[in-house]
């Protein structure tokens, strides 16, 4: 039986050019790409460009053929940049026709007919920026009419954290390269075994999508399902988003239910006998991108919507919410592709525009509706977006709305599930019921926590002398919500004005001191060792600005900040409440601080604001001391859902939640929704105490049987070259210790973990042993999160980690001295070969003469991890390697050369072309090295670097053309390695 050889190249590069070709992509050579791009500085094929510059606007002359291409090629690589470059693909942007002395949109690529357009993939794609003197290699890049649009980058399928560290290289091009990827739109990372997704210029996991399928998951058919070439075409026409949060420009690509919603509701509004649906997408999907991109869908096609009007309706707090800079930004897009826009800042002003018969976009709130005559507008092409459409629709003002534009198609996106009590069912019933499930699309809580779009939340109960008392809760609020009906925070804050009693309990002075006792203990000692932040969400304004009084006196005043709406009669009748309240400006500051994890402030404390429409990934734990049911508590708690991975890769796990009222004791009496869609959705702390448990005593039979005899060091590398030289299992046990880290993350300080610290602190420790014995370079605790890095780093080599994390040297004199010590052979090969990687890394310029034998190296490590040989015949091989090194060095010595020039006698002394010529490769090393001191700047000034490869000519003038040509390039590439 034949074993399965399993490489990055082998198994999941090659195959995605084969799946693509099936598909219709053309593959490319990197050396046929590299010709096409005009070598490694280049990132266009400029004569598929031109031939489709020409083919697409026959009106353009060749001059201004190249005047686009050079333009494009001069678009700088940044984010803003990179939008521009869509702009051009997207055929956004004009150029001057002379003949009609007009300026006239431009067609790069034709979004009709895909077979017009060239597709090309190709693999091993390097690029090195003139003057720049480092360059980057990426994996894969497909290409459409000679324009790069998609960066890939794979990972071995045996490595437990390929995806991370796939994205943390697409990071490091947009920091060293940033070229590589001014131009590509989008970026694929897959080991085979999982394919995620993403935009580039924002390589981050919380922005990534994993590439999901209804029917076979296999590679091949996510790599031909992605690439389908009308559907790929699509992406960039339609479903690539830019816009502008907290002051910096962001780029997003749709997802699969983002745009299975955005085609549902397109195809729906050119339905002529249906004119209702209801979109129900989870908080934190995607939702508003969803109905903005319907929105501009539907007017940019005035053809098929007949010049089309589009009624956004919002209501006041979405609109101060994250709607308001998106908002602002659709219209400034819109107007430029020639769609009219409008804002009704007032009901006279709607009035206005629908007696008209305006047609473009309006944005309107719903209260804006309010007595708005019937039948304003007759058309049937007037599509109306509800958002928030189970609060929005409330009362009269649903009534209104439909009244004034009867034949309108009236779409409702919802984020919260259908409550199961009267406005929940009447939800269903103006929007649902030309549908058979009562909704045109759905996008569960479930589907977005599986999909990793959302986090699951976990709640526990404060202290019960903290809660209020169940009976005082029921009767004052329970029972007044349930005859009222709450769909917002404004109904919320109405029925606890009825509620005397409970709001008295919840904001007493002494209550509130001693809850904000227990809320910074707990902060300091779980939320803040993870670098996260929380809220604490009050009863009301007054109880508000009671906490931050309490906080200032036990926390750094700068740690926690007030946010709550004004009240002119504050001053007089709620001084505290007037003394604390925020100004416009100084609020501003802080919903932007607050997102960022060096800035303070760490704790914001909140009763109205902020609890919707407010996205904050850092936001880990709420303080939950307001009662809250149904839609409002669940668009509340949803505020600590959204994934977040900070600059070490640590992913947040979960959102948390401590109830300090008790509305979360009775889950079926908080939120009246079917138990489907809320399941998963927050679960009691025990849950994960219980899998915590589970998980780590089966890590303990399998992992922690350490063998007997010897020091620690010598007990510990038996263990880990024994049990873990197959890198499979490694994988199993880095996935495995991972999921309990992230446990104890989330679940310590604990009196329950008392009786597992000693087992996690050796499982741990275990791990970064293994890390660092296998991997090329070490470190103590290798990528351990925060809590369990502290656990660990103050007695990590007292632990047995010494030996496995000591660099040595890979020389004839080290090796033969290893091979009489302690310990197994296995051990030292790993460590001989991080000596060679280090010497690479501690003198680049040595990588010439170094890589060949690394490469040697890591044959005979994969050989011995497959087990073909043992560590005894991997350390005789080792022993050829090394001696050939020293051979090397020595002759290196002799020659009298600098390390640079060397290299080029090293890498040139067996080339074919030199041996059949009178070049003798050792005086060419000399030329070269004369010819790097006459040009000292060559490796970042572009003039020096041509003097120096023009120099390098003269010497071989006895080769033919393209043999000179290719050792020039080769001496170059040494000489400047980097």
């Amino acid at each position: 039986m034949s074993t399965l050889k399993i490489s990055e190249a082998g198994t999941v590069q090659f195959p995605m050019v084969k799946h693509a070709v099936e598909i219709g992509w053309e593959p490319l050579t990197p050396e046929s790409a590299k010709e096409k791009r005009g070598g490694d500085a280049g990132m266009l094929f400029r004569d598929e460009l031109a031939t489709k510059l020409a083919a697409f606007n026959p009106w353009m002359s060749p001059d201004a053929i190249r005047s686009v291409i050079e333009t494009l090629d001069a678009i700088p690589p940044t984010i803003e940049g990179n939008r521009d470059m869509l702009a051009w693909l997207r055929g956004e942007r004009q150029w001057y026709d002379e003949e009609e002395k007009r300026h006239r949109a431009v067609k790069l690529v034709d979004f009709e007919s895909t077979s017009a357009n060239s597709f090309h993939v190709t693999w091993e794609w390097v690029i090195k920026p003139t003057g720049r003197p480092k360059g980057n290699r990426a994996d894969m890049m497909f290409v459409i009419n000679g324009v790069p649009v998609c960066i890939v980058e794979h990972k071995n399928p045996k490595d437990g954290d390929a995806i991370e560290r796939a994205v943390k290289q697409l990071r490091r091009y947009e920091l060293e390269t940033p070229e590589l990827i001014g131009s590509p739109q989008l970026f694929n990372v897959t080991h085979l075994l999982d394919y995620w997704y993403g935009v580039t210029w924002n390589a981050n996991r919380r922005d990534m999508a994993r590439w999901k399928q209804t029917r076979e998951e296999s590679y091949r058919f996510a790599v031909q399902a992605f690439f389908e070439r009308t559907d790929f075409l699509r992406t960039l026409q339609h479903w690539i988003l830019f816009y502008v949060q907290d002051s910096e420009t962001r780029k997003s690509v749709l997802r699969q239910h983002q745009q299975r919603a955005i085609n549902a509701i397109v195809d729906r509004c050119a339905d002529s006998k249906k004119t209702r649906a209801l979109v129900w997408h989870t908080q934190g999907s995607g939702k508003t991108f969803s109905l903005l991109t319907s929105a501009r869908l539907i007017l940019e096609n005035k053809d098929r919507f007949k010049n089309a009007t589009v009624l956004l309706v919002v209501d006041r707090t979405e609109l101060e919410g994250q709607l308001k800079g998106w908002v602002e930004r659709l219209l400034g897009e819109m107007q430029k592709q020639d769609i009219a826009t409008k804002r009704a800042n007032s009901k006279a002003e709607l009035q206005r525009l629908l007696d008209s018969d305006f047609r473009g976009l309006i944005v309107a709130m719903i209260h804006k509706f309010e007595e708005i005559r019937k039948d304003s507008c007759l058309r049937d092409n007037v599509y109306v977006f509800i958002d928030e459409a189970h609060r929005s629709v409330a009362k009269d003002l649903g009534t209104y709305l439909m009244a004034a534009v009867p034949n309108a198609t009236i779409i409702g996106f919802t984020g919260t599930p259908i409550a199961r009590n009267s406005q929940g069912e009447g939800t269903f019933k103006i929007f649902g019921t030309q549908d058979e499930l009562g909704y045109l699309d759905k996008y569960s809580i479930a589907e977005s926590i599986a999909d990793e779009t959302t986090l699951p939340i976990k709640h526990v109960m404060a202290p019960s002398e903290m809660a209020a008392p169940v009976d005082l809760l029921d009767k004052e609020f329970f029972d007044l919500a349930a005859a009222e009906g709450i769909t917002d925070i404004e109904e919320l804050n109405k029925v606890l004005d009825r509620a005397v009693g409970l709001r008295t309990f919840l904001a007493a002075d002494e209550r509130i001191e001693n809850v904000a006792k227990f809320v910074a203990e707990h902060f300091k000692e779980n939320v803040l060792p993870l670098h996260y932040k929380a809220f604490v969400v009050a009863v009301s304004r007054e109880a508000c600005a009671k906490y931050k009084r309490a906080f200032d006196k036990i926390l750094p005043p700068e740690w926690t900040e007030a946010v709550y709406t004004e009240n002119a009669a504050d001053a007089i009748d709620r001084p505290l409440v007037a003394k604390l309240q925020l100004s416009e400006e100084r609020e501003e500051d802080v919903r932007l601080l607050f997102k960022k994890a060096d800035k303070g402030p760490k704790i914001l404390i909140v009763t109205d604001k902020l609890l919707t429409g407010y996205d904050a990934p850092l936001l880990y734990c709420m303080y939950l001391d307001k009662p809250m049911r149904d839609h409002v508590l669940l668009q509340a708690i949803a505020r600590v859902n959204r994934p977040y991975v900070d600059v070490e890769g640590v992913q947040k796990r979960i959102g948390l939640v401590i109830d300090f009222v008790g509305v979360l004791r009775e889950l079926k009496k908080a939120l009246r929704f079917d138990s489907s869609d809320v399941s998963e959705v927050i679960e009691d702390l025990d849950v994960l105490m219980a899998d915590f448990k589970t998980k780590i005593g089966k890590a303990t039979t399998e992992y922690l049987e350490a063998g007997e005899g010897g020091s620690a060091d010598e007990r510990l590398e038996k263990i880990v070259y024994g049990k873990f030289l197959d890198p499979a299992v490694r994988k199993v046990f880095f996935e495995a210790y991972k999921e309990i880290e992230s446990l104890w993350e989330i679940l310590s300080p604990s009196p329950e973990l008392r009786d597992h610290i000693k087992t996690f602190k050796g499982l741990a420790q275990l791990y970064a042993a293994v890390r660092n014995a296998y991997s090329d370079k070490v470190g103590f605790v290798a990528d351990l999160a925060y809590k369990t890095r502290r656990l660990i780093e103050e007695n990590a080599t007292q632990a047995g980690l010494g030996r496995l994390t000591k660099s040595i040297t890979f020389d004839v004199k080290t090796l033969e001295s290893l091979k009489g010590g302690d310990g197994p052979d296995e051990g030292k090969v790993f460590n001989l070969v991080r000596g060679l990687q280090k010497d690479i890394d501690d003198d680049p310029s040595a990588a010439p003469v170094l890589n060949p034998l690394k490469e040697r190296a890591d044959r005979i490590l994969k050989d011995l991890e497959s087990r073909k040989i043992d560590g005894l015949a991997a350390m005789d091989l080792l022993a050829a390697l090394a001696a050939e090194k020293d051979a090397a060095i020595k002759s290196a010595k002799a020659s009298g050369l600098s390390t640079r020039a060397f290299s080029v006698f090293w890498v040139l002394r067996d080339d074919a072309a030199l041996k059949q010529s009178s070049v003798s490769p050792m005086d060419l090393a000399k030329e070269a090295e004369a010819l790097l001191a006459r040009f000292p700047n060559a490796v970042v000034n572009a003039d020096e670097q041509r003097r120096l490869r023009a120099g390098l000519y003269r010497p071989l003038l006895a080769l033919q053309k393209d043999e000179r040509s290719r050792v020039v390039d080769v001496v170059v590439a040494t000489l400047l390695a980097e």
